[in-house]
């Protein structure tokens, strides 16, 4: 979201229904993220910026380029007094806060978002896995820059579009503009449900609303205004806000109640309307002068608060840090904002060019030291000193040396990747084989619907199974959360927990996969870990997280009849037992007494996460593990 500036396209003056338009736009985002279920459809907000965007910066570059005036550098030079000066103090203040607040793995996932901000490049790193209603922590102060990366690929490119489509004829341009908006809405419908986050996100299924925007700007301008088409347009954009839900497809249909209805109002709302009369009032004036300000400011305000709060936040602490919100935005808007725009400061070009790269650097500069775990949060030390940091490489899910004699694979989910590092240091080279979240047995699966991931997970006994035979592996040391809702994976029939109704299942799918290895080749089940998760809510993404929470209590350890899979282990247990081929480890038994499993245990953090063991608490587990008892592998010929 980037407010353009007045004037609007369709006049030759300031526009305040405009700002309104804005403020119309801006509170229901701002509803939304401090709030979901109060107004769902709030986020689309964004959309109506898009449409405001696209309309006034269209009609700004085709009124410059009729008188003559228009250049690139002055085009660009504008935007960035618009932008940058407001985005780097956001992103510095937010980044301080960040330091101060987040925990080791949250702050790295804020320095990639911190560093795609300061190149714009938001939308880019967050279509990547990050859905808009399901981002990390870590990343949720920075996800709404998202927009300032469609929008300053917009500023770069559509400049260019328009230049090139005058010179060529100028009556191309409004043919032009809708021929990209009609080709960017065909794809964003047609990849919506296949490649949703990258239509979320990326430029090319936004560019629609743009253009939509352009075209309002190219028309014909009304002979007169219409107030009940202007009207119609405020209610369309008001339904929208109802009717869309985050499950909607988006973009999709119900978006062009927004978008369409922004169109009606830029095109048909004047002063003597009542729409006009309505927009124009001035609290919703001032409330649109501010709006970008406010865009910026009240996502990493509303993240960072309800981070520091276990539990949803109270009325009272949503409607403070709303009303920071609002103060920061206005103060960015009196003392950044304009005297920036307004050339009281940075008059000079050349000293603005200086002055953004300047401060764009240091948050860029944040950013890649946070990734590359040069620099961590002021709670990195305590981490560090309970070795809870994340292992290097722990969720990995593959390694396989290229050459060499194997003595093992580590085979299963996460928590096998958890155990590599250690496993090698004890039993020398050899492979992982992995998937995050699958439970990965012949014919069962944790996944109820088909999907790319349950084909991926379908898939790993089969590479399991020929990595074995072709590097004549003599040992799978197979590990992972056992205890899971499974379903057969040709039918998709529920089975019912693995610790329960489907524990046969789950039984018959291990032996079923152990069968397909090659004969003489030894399996040690490792049961299921405790977890921190098991000790409560307030532990479910870990102790370093709990710590974060202001005024609350963190155990060092919870009852043991809590522990994870404490109904699955003696499952495996019975299994190893039965099998001559198959020799079970407790995960538990050396994290936990009869009583208690611990979470800090000698001095050190037992899980670095909710749930993935430090490298001290696995090393305790593989440490069951004699290097005699894994078979030799099988020379290779």
């Amino acid at each position: 979201m980037q407010p353009a500036p007045a004037p609007g396209p369709a006049s030759g003056g300031h526009r305040p229904e405009i700002d309104g338009l804005r403020a119309l736009a801006i509170a229901p985002v701002v509803v939304h993220h401090a709030a979901p279920t109060l107004l769902p459809g709030g986020f689309a907000g964004v959309d109506v910026f898009f449409v405001i965007s696209g309309c006034l910066i269209t009609g700004i570059i085709a009124g410059e380029l009729a008188s003559g005036r228009f250049t690139l550098r002055g085009f660009w030079e504008r935007r960035a007094r618009r932008i940058i000066p407001a985005l780097v103090a956001m992103l510095a203040v937010t980044a301080g806060a960040a330091w101060a607040i987040l925990t080791p793995e949250d702050f790295l996932q804020f320095a990639k978002a911190l560093l795609a901000a300061s190149l714009f490049a938001s939308n880019l790193h967050f279509a990547r896995d990050t859905g808009y209603f399901d981002a990390g922590e870590g990343a949720l102060p920075l996800l709404h820059t998202w927009t300032l990366g469609v929008e300053e690929q917009f500023y770069l490119l559509f400049p260019l579009v328009m230049l090139g489509a005058w010179r060529w004829n100028r009556s191309a341009l409004l043919p032009v503009a809708a021929l990209l908006g009609a080709a960017s809405l065909a794809a964003a419908l047609w990849l919506a449900p296949r490649w949703p986050l990258a239509t979320f996100y990326l430029l090319p299924t936004r560019m629609w609303e743009l253009m939509l925007g352009a075209v309002c700007a190219l028309l014909p301008r009304a002979p007169r205004a219409d107030g009940r088409l202007a009207m119609a347009g405020l209610a369309a954009i008001i339904a929208g806000f109802a009717l869309i839900d985050p499950d909607a497809p988006a973009p999709g249909v119900l978006f062009l109640l927004p978008t369409l209805g922004t169109a009606l109002v830029l095109l048909f709302c004047g002063p003597a309307t009542a729409a006009g009369r309505l927009l124009s009032a001035p609290p919703l004036v001032g409330l649109g002068l501010i709006s970008f300000g406010l865009y910026l400011w009240h996502q990493p305000v509303l993240a960072l608060a309800q981070y520091v709060h276990f539990g949803p936040l109270p009325v009272w602490a949503l409607v403070a840090a709303v009303g920071v919100s609002v103060a920061l935005a206005s103060a960015s808007w009196r003392w950044i904002e304009q005297p920036v725009r307004q050339r009281r400061w940075l008059a000079a070009p050349a000293l603005l060019a200086g002055a953004c790269a300047a401060a764009l650097a240091l948050p860029l500069g944040v950013g890649v030291a946070g990734y590359a775990r040069a620099l961590l949060p002021r709670s990195g030390a305590e981490a560090a000193a309970l070795d809870g940091l994340r292992p290097r490489g722990a969720l990995d899910p593959e390694v396989i040396p290229a050459t060499g004699a194997l003595g093992f694979v580590l085979y299963g989910d996460s928590h096998a990747g958890q155990y590599f590092p250690d496993a090698t240091g004890r039993f020398g080279a050899g492979a992982l084989i992995s998937e995050n979240g699958c439970l990965a047995a012949e014919g069962i699966t944790n996944w109820s619907a088909p999907g790319a991931k349950q084909r991926v997970c379908a898939g790993l006994p089969d590479r399991l199974v020929e990595l074995v035979r072709t590097r004549r592996i003599g040992t799978v040391i197979w590990a992972q959360r056992w205890d899971r809702e499974l379903y057969d994976a040709k039918s998709g029939k529920a089975l019912g927990r693995s610790s329960g109704q489907a524990a046969p299942a789950l039984a018959a799918a291990i032996t079923r996969t152990i069968d397909r290895l090659p004969p003489g080749t030894r399996v040690i089940l490792v049961g299921n870990s405790p977890t921190a998760w098991a000790a409560g809510p307030i532990m479910q993404q870990g102790w370093l997280r709990c710590r974060a929470y202001l005024g609350e209590p963190c155990p060092d350890s919870y009852p043991a009849t809590l522990a994870e899979g404490r109904a699955v282990n003696p499952l495996l247990r019975e299994l190893a037992m039965r099998d001559p081929r198959v020799t079970y480890v407790d995960a538990a038994a050396p994290l936990c007494s009869e009583e208690r499993c611990w979470l800090i245990q000698n001095g050190r953090l037992n899980y670095w996460d909710g749930s993935h063991m430090t490298r001290a608490a696995a090393g305790r587990v593989m440490g069951q593990i004699a290097p005699a008892d894994l078979a030799l592998p099988a020379p290779l010929p």
